[in-house]
C-alpha cells in the first residue's frame, strides 16, 4: 500500500486539476459572452423609440364636416421628424398642419386638419404613422 496509492492520489489529483481547468475555461467564456450581451442589450434599450396619441379632438364645423386635432406624445427616447408623420382618417391618408418639426423625448405635437368629412355622432378611426413605420390607432366620435 505504499506507492500505489501515492501514484493514484497523484494521478485523481491531476484530474481533477485539468477537469477544473477545462470547466473554468468554459465558464469564463460563457461570462464573457452573458456580458457582451447585456453591453448590447443596454444600448439597445437607450433607443428607444416609441410614442403615443394622447388626445383626439373632432369638432363638427357644418353639417357634414369636421375639423380634427391629434396630440401625440414622445414617449420613448429618440427624436420624430413630425412632418414625415402620416395621419390616416378610416384608412385614407389626410393633410395636415402641425406645431413642431422635431418632437424630442417627452415632448407633444399637435396635429391639425379641418373640413373632412364627418357628420355629428359619427364614428371614425384614426392612425398615426411615425417616419420609421411605429403606428398607433385609436377611435373617434365627431362632437
Amino acid at each position: 500500500m505504499g506507492f500505489s496509492t501515492t501514484a493514484a492520489f497523484a494521478i485523481l489529483f491531476i484530474a481533477g486539476l485539468v477537469a477544473l481547468g477545462i470547466l473554468s475555461a468554459t465558464v469564463i467564456t460563457e461570462v464573457r459572452d452573458l456580458n457582451d450581451l447585456i453591453k448590447a442589450r443596454s444600448n439597445t434599450e437607450l433607443s428607444v423609440a416609441k410614442f403615443e396619441i394622447v388626445n383626439v379632438t373632432a369638432l363638427n364645423t357644418t353639417a357634414t364636416t369636421y375639423n380634427l386635432t391629434v396630440i401625440v406624445e414622445n414617449t420613448g427616447s429618440t427624436t420624430f421628424n413630425c412632418t414625415k408623420f402620416t395621419l390616416l382618417v378610416d384608412g385614407k391618408p389626410i393633410d395636415f398642419t402641425v406645431n413642431r418639426t422635431i418632437l424630442y423625448p417627452l415632448q407633444y405635437a399637435k396635429f391639425y386638419n379641418s373640413s373632412l368629412s364627418g357628420g355629428v355622432n359619427s364614428t371614425h378611426r384614426l392612425e398615426v404613422v411615425s417616419d420609421n413605420g411605429l403606428i398607433e390607432y385609436a377611435t373617434f366620435v365627431v362632437g
